[in-house]
């Protein structure tokens, strides 16, 4: 019992892990008060443009405007900055589970190779019984490494309906 639980967990952590590590990443990886300042100072400045008249006060407007477009390129600059690190972050983690839970499949599939994980009445399988029960070869069971296809298998046809 304990191989089925923790094998369908770990499929299951498959497809659950990177949504909660996009969720984590994108609390952490939020717009912070220098940046709201610099984002209020853009507002200001767009307001000051708009009630200054190009004709009549050239120079007072470029100057707000060489101004404004600084503030504008260093807030995306930050904003870039921002980005990068978040997927950064986001691959790092997700990737380094997903090598992790490889590695659990794998030694699990090297101590149980001939295991079965779920054993059930006899005659209830009848025409592929021996595909599922592969490589252990008891009767009427379905072996690990089937039983890792077979929730994978539901994992992706739930993200495939998750995402339509």
């Amino acid at each position: 019992m304990n191989l089925f639980v923790i094998s369908t967990i770990s499929c299951f952590l498959e497809y659950i892990v990177p949504s909660l590590i996009e969720y984590v990443t994108s609390r952490l990886y939020t717009i912070n008060k220098r940046d709201m300042e610099l984002r209020k100072d853009l507002i200001t400045l767009k307001q000051e443009m708009v009630g200054i008249s190009i004709v009549d006060e050239f120079s007072k407007y470029a100057k707000l405007q060489r101004k404004y477009n600084k503030l504008e390129s260093v807030l995306k600059e930050k904003a870039n900055q921002r980005l990068f690190s978040k997927v950064k972050v986001q691959m790092c983690v997700t990737y380094g589970f997903r090598i992790l839970n490889g590695l659990l499949m794998l030694i699990l599939l090297y101590l149980y190779n001939n295991k079965p994980v779920i054993i059930l009445p006899k005659g209830i399988l009848w025409p592929i019984q021996s595909l599922l029960s592969w490589p252990c070869y008891n009767e009427d069971s379905i072996s690990l490494f089937m039983w890792f296809i077979i929730v994978r298998l539901v994992v992706f046809t739930c993200k495939r309906i998750d995402t339509t």
